[in-house]
């Protein structure tokens, strides 16, 4: 295994003035489909803007993208700022060559710290994000394999549903237990990450994975219930992502009944398109 240099060591190789441009492509992952896309393409900006500060009252445009911000940020003790870095560094791409073997080396020297070392170096959702960016930088199996490690990992607030969404969009659905586990949790903002998260496995939708068969559609229509308004008027929207032959009739008694306002707009505004 070649040397990977520690993160401190690759910043100096970085042209500070350097900028990157958004590159948000399947990179040749075919499950990796083009709602799923569109979704990153539309928060691309605001994940740009948090790298740069996390106070919401700051104007909306930050300053211009660049390898070495990104190489900073990654290294940062604010996770914010390390989990954005993580994120943006697979959809981002320099036209330097040599600048951009530096950012795929980051990751490479992220992952291998975290699991060489006593402890890991960095938060989960960091980690996470660091191994899919490799992915979407051309290094699927070293990617694969840091998902499955983080997918089994004992911390109870782990992110595991993100990890199960990664393997999914590398091809792998053998993470779908622990979206189902999350999607049942006592905290609603688990909840609702999940939710966000259960898209991509409906193109695996009928297979088995350790005893449990794929159901998108039910799993998004079970959340119609949930005990959080918040997550149920979230749901209307994935289900005009899946988009099944009858939204109108799932959708019609909660835009009619439901007690929150919110979730009957909700409705209300997929019905309309639709």
């Amino acid at each position: 295994m070649p040397f990977i240099p520690p993160l401190t060591d690759l910043k100096p190789r970085l042209n500070i003035d350097h900028p990157l441009q958004p590159n948000i492509t399947n990179a040749n992952l075919p499950h990796r489909t083009e709602p799923l896309l569109d979704r990153e393409r539309r928060s691309f900006p605001s994940m740009v803007t948090n790298l740069f500060t996390t106070d919401k009252s700051e104007p909306d445009t930050p300053p211009p993208l660049t390898a070495e911000a990104i190489t900073q940020a990654l290294a940062s003790t604010e996770p914010m700022r390390a989990y954005t870095a993580a994120y943006l560094t697979g959809r981002a791409k320099a036209d330097d060559a040599t600048v951009d073997q530096s950012l795929t080396q980051n990751l490479e020297a992220l992952l291998t710290q975290s699991e060489d070392g006593a402890k890991p170096t960095a938060a989960n959702d960091v980690l996470i994000e660091a191994a899919m960016s490799l992915a979407l930088r051309g290094n699927t199996e070293r990617a694969h394999a840091a998902l499955l490690n983080l997918l089994h990992s004992p911390d109870p607030l782990g992110d595991q549903y993100k990890a199960a969404f990664y393997l999914a969009e590398l091809g792998d659905p053998s993470g779908y237990p622990a979206l189902l586990t999350t999607l049942q949790s006592d905290i609603s903002h688990y909840r609702l990450m999940a939710l966000r998260h259960a898209l991509v496995f409906a193109q695996y939708d009928g297979q088995t994975v350790n005893g449990t068969t794929i159901n998108v559609l039910e799993l998004l229509t079970a959340r119609l219930h949930d005990p959080d308004p918040l997550v149920r008027s979230e749901v209307p929207f994935h289900l005009e992502e899946l988009h099944p032959p009858n939204l109108g009739e799932l959708l019609q008694p909660f835009q009619q009944t439901d007690p929150s306002p919110a979730v009957r707009t909700a409705a209300s505004i997929v019905l309309d398109r639709n």
